[in-house]
């Protein structure tokens, strides 16, 4: 890498910026679909897919299966209705998820899940209990998938959240018709959980050149009151997760440059420190790019003379945030405010409200705490309630201690608490399952 670093030309950084890896949405309105991500994933997973679906021949093959068995055409129609409605195939079947075609945004969110996946064979049967009419149209699904070409993929940016997706997916899969109900919800949460962990990895001069790993990030229950004296919330809810996403694109977007340069597709911000030593000549290196990628970006390019590599590539950090800012030569500011925007309306819309003076809060309903808490808990049954807050906060999910006491209510209703004496200690939450 130091040799290209010093080798490369102005000119090749350009002025342009974009990401490449690790993070799925653009400027312009991004709207995919997640059943066609969850169709990709499970074509991933399963090793096959449908490479191309007609509707129309597919329900013509399944009728004349069914006259073919029944004899009786008098049940055409009303089998039409029940599983061909308006020529959509209508089962309670994760394999039809494989049918829809998937757009280039769908793509770039399947990306993120596909790298946490990271090729592991997670053996999981999407396949469920079926009656007669059912299994013709599974079998007929099935005679249209092909194997998948193995292509080799990249491991997640976030490699702590690798293993506990994976888990996490594949005990949820064992209860088919739980799966099946929850299954847009959980990779809804996931994706939610992979950009917020994202951008709270890249706090300037913090933690963005450290290896990733869970972040606090507060939440309440959605009919909680909240007030500007929960200092948690406040400090670490959304205000704060808003402020760090603003450098993802930034960040990255240098990350896509530096792996142009170095020929590292798979290259991380975390691990730029290992690439170097500690010498004078390679701080000097490092200096030289930033001169370099601040000229290209039209910003000052006085010299530099850092203090030591981590200094160095901060100062490189800061030049890819810095071209962003008002009053810069070029005007870049508007496209990172849609980034902002983008963030916002793609990733975090499902869990924010705004409440008054507090502003816009993170806040989970009761659908999705119970599924949390269900694949927290996973094989193991029943938890104690404080082991329960530390499975939620390894996925970066926290609550203070007024909605701590909001949870519990919240299980006591439900009914999956028990309790082995008064002791907070020995209050057990259980599975829904």
């Amino acid at each position: 890498m130091k040799t290209k670093l010093l080798a490369i030309n102005e000119e090749d950084i350009k002025s342009a910026n974009e990401i490449k890896k690790f993070y799925p949405f653009k400027v312009r309105d991004n709207i995919f679909s997640f059943n066609e991500v969850i169709g990709l994933v499970i074509s991933d997973i399963s090793k096959q897919e449908i490479d191309t679906f007609n509707e129309n021949n597919f329900k013509a093959n399944c009728l004349k299966q069914f006259e073919d068995l029944i004899n009786d055409s008098s049940y055409d129609n009303l089998i039409e209705d029940i599983y061909f409605s308006k020529n959509k195939l209508i089962l309670d079947s994760l394999l039809v998820f494989q049918t829809y075609k998937a757009s280039p945004k769908s793509k770039k969110v399947f990306e993120i899940f596909q790298q946490l996946i990271n090729g592991k064979d997670l053996n999981i049967d999407f396949e469920k209990n079926v009656n007669f009419i059912e299994r013709i149209i599974i079998d007929e699904l099935k005679s249209n998938l092909k194997p998948k070409p193995s292509k080799s993929t990249s491991s997640s940016y976030l490699t702590f959240l690798e293993p506990l997706f994976n888990k996490d997916l594949k005990f949820i899969s064992k209860n088919k018709h739980y799966f099946t109900q929850n299954i847009e919800k959980f990779f809804e949460l996931y994706l939610f959980i992979y950009c917020s962990q994202l951008a709270l990895n890249l706090k300037p001069n913090i933690n963005a050149l450290e290896e990733p790993r869970a972040r606090d990030l507060y939440f309440i229950l959605n009919h909680e009151k909240v007030s500007v004296e929960r200092k948690k919330i406040m400090d670490n809810g959304y205000s704060n997760l808003y402020e760090r996403a603003k450098y993802i694109f930034p960040y990255l977007s240098l990350l896509s440059v530096l792996s142009n340069v170095s020929n590292e597709e798979d290259l991380r911000l975390y691990d730029l420190v290992s690439k170097f030593d500690n010498s004078h000549t390679d701080i000097e290196v490092i200096d030289a790019f930033t001169i370099k990628f601040r000229k290209a970006k039209k910003l000052d390019s006085s010299l530099l003379s850092s203090e030591s590599v981590e200094k160095a590539l901060d100062s490189l950090l800061n030049s890819a945030y810095e071209q962003f800012r008002d009053n810069c030569v070029v005007d870049r500011k508007n496209t990172l405010d849609k980034y902002i925007k983008a963030f916002e309306k793609q990733v975090a819309k499902a869990f924010l409200q705004t409440r008054g003076r507090a502003g816009k809060i993170l806040v989970l309903d009761q659908d999705t705490i119970v599924l949390l808490t269900n694949i927290a808990i996973g094989e193991k049954k029943k938890l104690r309630f404080q082991d329960l807050l530390k499975e939620l906060k390894e996925r970066g999910i926290c609550f203070d201690s007024k909605s701590q006491n909001e949870l519990l209510e919240l299980f006591e209703r439900i009914g999956n608490i028990e309790r082995k004496s008064d002791s907070g200690d020995a209050v057990y939450v259980k599975t829904t399952i």
